[in-house]
């Protein structure tokens, strides 16, 4: 990583400066750093923003950061960010202000058609330079921070702007600009503040395919987790991590030697916290508890008909994507698909106005949906 130059912010004083001073440009990029792989109740540590030219780097736990919610707001600046739905969400928790206009670069990789969408592809494709990824799960709450943590956090906005730049010219070359921008508006005006935690077991991968039981002990696990990692101030991964608490909920082990056996904890998990989850699954089976998420309208109704109409949209979805050069599950995401299904659409029209496509969408696969959602009716 080269040398980065930077000014570290660290009173009111210079930071309304700042503000002032950035205002009158036309963009910034931004990003920001915070303790979510060290604590339970992650905050913003340091926000970086650059005019292109120069980077800040302003000491969140030392200045209080609302005088920039006017620049977040500010309709003449371009704020860059590279994955807004985290950073926006952290700005809008802590700030209460939606950062508006913005120009996303990961997600403009993604219409780009890259395969690889982090910031160090695209500073190494752009810039040709390699980044550091030491400090990506440093801990940003400690003081004082190192030198090569602030160049490090400095480097992540220096070349936004530029970056920005160069994929904006070739969005525009490909005939996409406006299918960016409307997704930027659409990732904006849908953020929403981080709620305080819960575990919801219908956000696990594979949730669907346990039987109540299991549902039920992956339910009690998840939520003994949270309590612990609030009460040990750390992020509930560092406990066990999910994908561990469902190979538990679907192996049941009865005793320690069944645990043990199953090779999912480490040693270290098992001397810890083996008991309490013995304890748990000892709890879930005696009391016969089960989890039917069918009666609380989780698990939509499945039939041949609706079955036929998904097979048909994902062909649809492959051929367009491959024609396009974009990832399948990012030009249409399963969950909208399975939407579409579930409301129906008899033409182009009815389909716009349910809402659940943005417009770039409807452009590229509006009369492929409409087709499959014929078949459905037996058209």
């Amino acid at each position: 990583m080269p040398m980065v130059r930077y000014l570290l912010i660290e009173d009111e004083v210079e930071l309304v400066r700042l503000r002032d001073e950035l205002r009158e440009k036309k963009t910034v990029a931004v990003d920001l750093e915070s303790d979510n792989f060290h604590h339970y109740n992650e905050r913003i540590c340091l926000l970086q923003l650059s005019d292109g030219e120069t980077a800040y780097v302003v000491d969140a736990l030392k200045v209080d950061l609302q005088p920039l919610t006017e620049l977040f707001e500010e309709p003449r600046l371009e704020k860059v960010f590279h994955d807004v739905d985290y950073d926006g969400r952290m700005i809008l928790t802590h700030l209460g202000v939606r950062p508006k206009p913005v120009f996303d670069t990961m997600v403009a990789a993604k219409f780009l058609g890259k395969d690889r969408v982090g910031l160090s592809d695209l500073l190494f494709e752009y810039r040709g330079m390699s980044m550091d990824k030491s400090f990506q799960k440093a801990d940003w709450s400690r003081r004082p921070l190192e030198k090569k943590m602030l160049e490090y956090a400095a480097m992540d906005v220096l070349y936004l702007v530029d970056v920005k730049r160069w994929m904006e010219e070739e969005l525009v070359s490909m005939g996409r600009i406006s299918w960016a921008r409307e997704e930027f508006e659409y990732l904006v005006a849908n953020l929403t503040p981080l709620s305080s935690r819960n575990f919801d077991v219908t956000r696990v991968k594979g949730w669907r395919d346990l039987d109540p039981q299991r549902l039920a002990l992956l339910q009690l696990l998840g939520e003994w987790r949270e309590e612990k990692a609030r009460r040990l101030d750390i992020p509930p991964f560092r406990i066990i991590s999910t994908e561990k608490l469902m190979k538990i909920a679907i192996s049941y082990p009865k005793n320690m030697e069944e645990l043990e056996g199953t090779g999912i904890l480490s040693r270290r998990q098992v001397s810890r916290y083996g008991r309490e989850i013995l304890e748990i699954i000892t709890s879930c089976e005696k009391s016969g508890m089960e989890l039917r998420l069918e009666e609380r309208d989780y698990l939509p109704a499945r039939n041949p008909i609706d079955e036929r109409a998904m097979r048909c949209l994902k062909v649809a979805r492959k051929r367009a994507a491959e024609h396009l050069g974009l990832e399948p599950g990012f030009l249409l995401p399963s969950s909208q698909m399975r939407e579409i299904v579930r409301r129906g659409a008899k033409s182009l029209d009815e389909l716009a106005a349910a809402g659940i496509l943005r417009s770039w969408q409807l452009e590229i696969l509006g009369k492929d949906i409409v087709r499959c959602l014929d078949k459905r009716l037996g058209k």
